[in-house]
C-alpha cells in the first residue's frame, strides 16, 4: 500500500512519525513517503503519489482536521489520525478533539484503553486502538558488552534526586535524564542520548530503573503518573534483554508479568535495599530479561500494531518474527518536503 505520513519529526531519526509510524511501515512492505507538516507539502504529496492513506500525527501548527478533509476528499485518500497520546517521556498529542477528529477523519487511533473505552461511545468504526510498543530494528546495532552495575531513567525533581543520591555507594551506574549534568553527584549522568548509543547502554546493564515521572510532566499530560504506561525506555531495554524495575501501576501488568518479565516496588524509599540486591543476582536478572525479551519481541512491537490495524481491508504481509527482531536493513532517509 502507498502512505503518506506526515507531523513533527520528518527530520529527527528518533520522532514519533519515524519509529512509529514510517519505520515499521516500510518494514511491512508498505511504500511511505513522509512530508512536512503544511498544506501546501501535504497536498503535493498526496497529488504527486496518489496514496491510498494519509497518516497524521496531530499537533500544533499541523494544518487542523478540516483542511486535511478537505485535502483527501479531492484525492479520494483515507485519512488516518494517530495520537501518540500521554506518556512518560517526551511530547504528546492533544487528546481533547477527539470527537471532532472521529467527525472529520476516516480513522482515528487512540494509545490507550482508558480513551478507547471513553469515546467509544461514539462509534468504534472509526476508532481503533494502538497501544505503545517499540521498533526492535532501530535497536539492533547496538554494541554488546559485559553486563554490569544499573541504567537510571528519569528527570532530577527533588524525589529522584534523594533516590540517585542513596546510590553513590554503587559501581557502574549511569543516570538518564533532564537536569543530572547540573547537580554535584558523584555518578555518570547523561541528558540525551540517540537510540542506538542508548540500546548499547541498555545492553550492558544488568538491570534498567525506571524512576517516577517529574510532578512538572504530570501537570503537562493532565494524568497522574499512576494513570501513565511503561516509558518507552522499558520497551527499548526489553528489546536488548535488559530487564526492568518500575513503580507498580495498572498499565504494568498489561504489558509485562511482574515477577516473571519486569520487576516492581510499591514507592521511591524500597529503592535503597532493592536495587543492590538485583543487581548481585545476576542469573535471576538474565532470567528476567530474557523473558521481557519473548514478550515483548512477540507482542509488542510497532510493526505488529500496524499490521492488526491494517489486517481487515491489507492481506497480511509474511514477516517472520526472527527477521523482524533481527533485521539490519538500512534505514531509509525520509522524505521532506516544504
Amino acid at each position: 500500500m502507498r502512505i503518506v505520513v506526515t507531523g513533527y519529526g520528518v527530520d529527527a531519526p528518533e520522532s514519533h512519525l519515524r519509529l512509529q509510524v514510517a519505520d515499521p511501515l516500510r518494514f511491512l512492505g508498505h511504500e511511505v513517503v513522509a512530508v512536512a507538516p503544511t498544506n501546501a507539502a501535504i497536498k503535493w504529496g498526496l497529488d504527486r503519489y496518489s496514496p491510498e492513506m494519509l497518516v497524521v500525527i496531530p499537533a500544533a501548527g499541523v494544518p487542523d482536521r478540516e483542511e486535511i478533509r478537505a485535502l483527501t476528499a479531492a484525492s479520494e485518500t483515507v485519512a488516518l489520525c494517530m495520537h501518540t497520546g500521554p506518556s512518560p517521556q517526551g511530547a504528546t498529542t492533544d487528546l481533547s478533539g477527539l470527537s471532532d477528529d472521529l467527525r472529520e477523519y476516516d480513522l482515528v487511533v487512540v494509545p490507550d484503553q482508558q480513551t478507547f473505552e471513553e469515546y467509544a461511545n461514539l462509534g468504534t468504526f472509526r476508532l481503533s486502538l494502538m497501544e505503545p510498543a517499540v521498533h526492535p530494528p532501530a535497536l539492533m546495532n547496538f554494541v554488546p558488552s559485559e553486563r554490569r552495575g544499573a541504567v537510571v531513567i528519569g528527570d532530577a525533581d527533588p524525589t529522584n534526586i534523594d533516590v540517585v543520591m542513596s546510590f553513590d555507594h554503587l559501581d557502574d551506574l549511569v543516570v538518564v535524564g533532564e537536569g543530572w549534568s547540573e547537580l554535584p553527584l558523584d555518578v555518570s549522568t547523561v541528558d540525551v542520548m540517540p537510540l542506538p548509543e542508548r540500546a548499547t547502554l541498555f545492553a550492558g546493564a544488568r538491570l534498567l530503573v525506571e524512576l517516577p515521572v517529574s510532578l512538572a510532566h504530570q501537570s503537562q499530560v493532565r494524568k497522574s503518573f499512576f494513570e501513565l504506561g511503561l516509558s518507552n525506555s522499558v520497551y527499548e531495554a526489553a528489546v536488548v534483554g535488559t530487564p526492568s524495575l518500575v513503580q507498580a501501576r495498572a498499565a504494568v501488568d498489561h504489558v509485562l508479568a511482574p515477577g516473571e518479565e519486569i520487576v516492581t516496588f510499591q514507592s521511591s524509599e524500597d529503592l535503597v535495599d532493592l536495587v543492590p540486591v538485583l543487581i548481585a543476582d545476576q542469573q535471576e536478572m538474565e532470567k528476567i530479561g530474557e523473558a521481557a525479551w519473548s514478550r515483548v519481541t512477540a507482542q509488542h512491537t510497532w510493526a505488529q500494531r500496524w499490521r492488526s490495524l491494517f489486517s481487515p481491508w491489507v492481506d497480511d504481509v509474511d514477516v517472520a518474527r526472527d527477521e523482524e527482531v533481527r533485521y539490519l536493513g538500512q534505514v531509509q532517509s525520509l522524505s521532506r518536503v516544504g
